[in-house]
Parts: structure tokens; C-alpha cells; sequence
């Protein structure tokens, strides 16, 4: 796969670092220039060619276009001659010299990837690169709040988390949700753990070795009971929200799980829901084989009220 270099020391906005890193991927050192356009470059990051008959495309072919003109006004990279949306662009400065800069490596397929699914690629792109370059390249890990990436990156903190969502749905990045909050009488919770996909096993590994170096203590989120209940009862009848939806099935399935372990916690005695005895542990059993055979891959938080 065709890895793709970007350098730290930049400070590049969404546009600017999706033109760079495509045509970090794309020149050769054998040249001292490239000659390109904005649909080869739409082609690189996406894996086609853009039609201008969609507005999709039609977007992201004026964020390429403006990417260029922004890093050429800059001086980050230098513009030897243009003809409508060719360019003649020199070798300087699309290299990243990897023994004296900080840099942070994609692969194409990533970048093509997100430009593929992600509602909003450029942004989604960058918010990527910076997760990425924040992981230990040893520990294949690293845990930063949300709140600190808010901080740093200046997204909302629902931005983040959507961004987030989107990245883990694509199975760009692997979540490990910490069930833990620290024992230092202020509540907060652990900060989750994460990483590339691909370094699940390390990511998980990880994530319960950091935990152990803070003083912790278990919780269970509230959970609404009589919701997850009442689902429960509609797929035990057989509702047609839940027939040929697997993933339905499965969502449902996690909370049955969360519901039956908060009773643990907390449980509820002589309480009765109409004909339904609420501190009853849910029967698992109606799930196919197959849904409660499934790893758990830590997807999603508990529900909560």
C-alpha cells in the first residue's frame, strides 16, 4: 500500500493538507517538477474521477482547487505554470524529511477511504491525521480526552465525537471505552483508549495496562431499563424493526447485556412492570447462536437515560 507523508510543522487547514498529502503521494523524486491537475488529484484522493454533474464532486473539486491556490499564496509549495486546472508544480517542498521532521504516515487507501463514506471528507481527513500523529508509534495507543482535542484541534465537542463515529464506522480507528472513573473524589471518567484498526489487539492491550497505572474504581452508567425491556419484549414478538436487520438485532443484544449486568450493581427487588418483573435477568438465549457468539469489539457507549 502506498504510504503517504505529512509533515507536523505545517499548520494546514482541511483543504490544504488533503492537496499536500495527494501530491506528497504523487510526485517523483526522479523529477525536479510535476505536472498534474485537479483531476488527477480528485482521482488520487478518491479513487475515481470526479463529475461535475454531482454536487458532491462538484464540492470537493473547488476545495481542491482552493487547497492549491491557498498553498501556493503561502509559498508551501510553488506553482511553475497553470493552465486552467493544470499545473506545473515544483518537486520543493512536497517532500518530508522523515530524520529531522515530525511527520505522521497514511496509507492511500485510508485517505480513499474516508473521501469514499465520510459525509464530510476534508474535515474528516484532518481530524484523522491529527488522531493519528497523537498515538505512540511503540504502544500503537494513546488516550486523549475529547475535551483536550477540542482544545487542540478547535472542533465542537459533538463535532469531535461525530468525527469519531464516523472514523470508528470505517474501521479506521479502534475505541477502547474504559468502564472505569477515577478514584480521586472528582468522578471523571477514564479517558478512552484508542488506535489504528488494525492494532486492536494492542490497542485493548494497552488501554487495560494504562488503566492500571490510575487509581480506579468500576461503574455502570444508568441504563433505562424499562425501554431496553420494552425492545426486548417487541423482539421476543416478534417486531419488523428487528427481521432481516442483524444490526438491529445485534445494537439490541448489547443492551440486553448492559441491562442484565447493571442489575448486578444495582438491583431491583419486588418490583413489577405490568406482567413483567423488572429485576429479572433478560433470557439471552432468544438471540440467534450467532449474535451471541460475536466478539465484543467495545463499539458504542452503555445506553444511557
Amino acid at each position: 500500500m502506498l504510504k503517504l507523508f505529512i509533515g507536523k510543522s505545517k499548520d494546514l487547514d482541511e483543504k490544504e493538507i488533503v492537496v499536500l498529502t495527494a501530491l506528497n503521494g504523487m510526485y517523483s523524486v526522479k523529477w525536479e517538477q510535476m505536472v498534474t491537475s485537479i483531476d488527477c488529484i480528485g482521482y488520487f484522493i478518491t479513487g475515481r474521477f470526479l463529475k461535475t454533474a454531482i454536487k458532491r464532486d462538484r464540492t470537493m473539486i473547488e476545495n481542491i482547487r482552493m487547497g492549491i491556490q491557498s498553498l501556493a499564496e503561502r509559498k508551501i509549495i510553488t506553482v511553475i505554470d497553470k493552465s486552467e486546472d493544470n499545473y506545473v508544480i515544483s518537486n520543493e517542498g512536497l517532500d518530508v524529511n522523515t530524520d529531522k521532521e515530525k511527520f505522521v504516515v497514511v496509507e492511500l487507501w485510508e485517505m480513499q477511504k474516508i473521501f469514499s463514506e465520510s459525509n464530510k471528507p476534508f474535515n474528516v481527513f484532518l481530524f484523522f491525521v491529527n488522531l493519528i500523529g497523537t498515538i505512540n508509534n511503540k504502544t500503537k495507543e494513546w488516550h486523549m480526552s475529547q475535551d483536550e482535542m477540542v482544545s487542540l484541534w478547535g472542533a465542537s465537542k459533538r463535532t469531535v465525537n461525530d468525527y469519531l463515529e464516523q472514523l470508528e464506522k470505517m474501521k479506521l480507528i479502534y475505541v477502547y471505552r474504559h468502564k472505569k472513573r477515577r478514584a480521586n473524589g472528582t468522578y471523571y471518567k477514564l479517558n478512552n483508549s484508542y488506535g489504528r484498526y488494525c492494532d486492536k489487539d494492542a490497542v485493548i492491550a494497552e488501554a487495560q495496562k494504562y488503566s492500571d497505572t490510575v487509581e480506579c474504581e468500576d461503574f455502570v452508567e444508568k441504563i433505562d431499563r424499562r425501554a431496553i425491556k420494552l425492545r426486548y419484549n417487541a423482539y421476543c414478538e416478534g417486531a419488523k424493526k428487528y427481521i432481516n436487520n442483524p444490526a438491529a438485532v445485534i445494537a439490541l443484544y448489547k443492551e440486553c447485556m448492559a441491562y442484565n449486568k447493571s442489575l448486578k450493581y444495582k438491583p431491583v427487588e419486588g418490583y413489577y412492570d405490568g406482567e413483567y418483573k423488572q429485576g429479572e435477568l433478560l433470557d439471552l438465549s432468544v438471540f440467534p447462536e450467532e449474535v451471541r457468539n460475536a466478539e465484543d469489539d467495545n463499539w458504542g457507549e452503555p445506553v444511557s437515560m
